[in-house]
């Protein structure tokens, strides 16, 4: 295998990974590890923006390197706290049944 495409294939690899690592710390009872990858690309996204030399540059970095990402992210966090929100409230129905 040639180092072009085992670079390609580490890259996309760990561009689709972050997203399930998203999920899986977006499903977990508390809801701080799922903040952090957003946190993370909002922080890129400054470091882009803050080194660009121009503000047509600042601004698309600002979009590419965080902004983007950083909904991708929050809308993957949305849909892993509804299904915690969910299952908590699965377990106070059943316990509620049980008090019956």
């Amino acid at each position: 295998m040639s180092k072009v495409t085992f670079t390609i294939i580490l890259a996309l690899t760990m561009l689709i990974g972050q997203f399930f690592l998203q999920y899986f710390l977006s499903v977990r009872e508390s809801r701080w590890p799922g903040l952090v990858l957003p946190a993370l690309c909002v922080l890129v996204g400054l470091i882009y923006t803050f080194s660009a030399t121009t503000l047509p540059a600042a601004a698309i970095g600002f979009l590419i390197g965080g902004g983007v990402p950083c909904l991708v992210h929050l809308a993957i966090y949305g849909a892993g706290r509804g299904r915690v929100r969910r299952r908590r409230q699965d377990q106070v129905e059943k316990m509620n049944i049980q008090d019956l």
